[in-house]
């Protein structure tokens, strides 16, 4: 069986098919969203599902969790999980969460970065994983944040093999992902595109399991039927 990633003009840094790997998934829906075909190809995978807590006060009701049908923070906290949970095993993944709170729930999120990324790196050490797959960090707050987050932990651990992948479907916004290339560009990281074997048919089944995200979105999303798109992390510094 070949290796699910084989990397353009980078083949010293394949991914051992039987190596493990942690995809970082800001919400309950977006490490199947943008990864599903990845990830039903590598069962055993773990999904570190980031923003899974439940407000204190669990009968707040936002936009967001009204547009998906829900009526509270509470009940849709409590559907997501078991959506996501459905989702991942069709994909025989394994759930991770951390139990932090979605920026929709707090009254600044940036405050909770300092929480956010110690939760990852603590979450990180202990399964050690061969490879992490972290979100590029398009348009929305919170995956930005991770992102953010991710790549502050990555400086620290770079023997560790890192990817990058386009978060769907906000990678469809135009400019959103050369804008967010050139950000990290100038900050001195290293994107080398990165292919790999995926299973579609797969990944169009966990993502059926997720009706109340889909209607947030205001229906089916066609981006979440195209090809997912990885880059590899490296810096300026390696290979000098």
């Amino acid at each position: 069986m070949p290796d699910a990633f084989a990397f353009a003009r980078a083949p010293r840094d394949r991914l051992n098919a039987g190596g493990s790997l942690v995809v970082i998934s800001p919400h309950l829906d977006d490490a199947v969203f943008s990864c599903g075909s990845l990830l039903a190809r590598r069962p055993g995978s773990t999904v570190v599902t980031v923003f899974t807590g439940v407000p204190e006060d669990a009968s707040v009701l936002t936009q967001w969790d009204r547009d998906c049908g829900f009526t509270s923070a509470g009940q849709a906290m409590q559907e997501r999980m078991e959506e996501n949970r459905r989702a991942l095993a069709a994909l025989r993944a394994e759930d991770h969460p951390l139990g932090l709170l979605d920026c929709q729930y707090l009254e600044c999120p940036d405050a909770a970065m300092p929480q956010l990324t110690e939760a990852l790196l603590s979450t990180l050490q202990d399964l050690s994983p061969d490879a992490v797959a972290l979100p590029l960090g398009l348009f929305h707050g919170d995956h930005i944040r991770v992102s953010d987050a991710a790549l502050l932990i990555w400086e620290t651990w770079p023997e560790m093999a890192w990817f990058l992948y386009e978060d769907a479907p906000y990678r469809a916004q135009p400019g959103a992902v050369q804008q967010r290339l050139v950000q990290l560009h100038a900050r001195g990281l290293v994107l080398t595109p990165a292919n790999f074997l995926g299973d579609p048919a797969a990944k169009a089944e966990a993502i059926a399991a997720y009706p109340t995200q889909i209607k947030g979105f205001n229906g089916p999303l066609g981006d979440l039927a195209g090809p997912e798109r990885y880059w590899r992390l490296s810096s300026g510094e390696e290979g000098a």
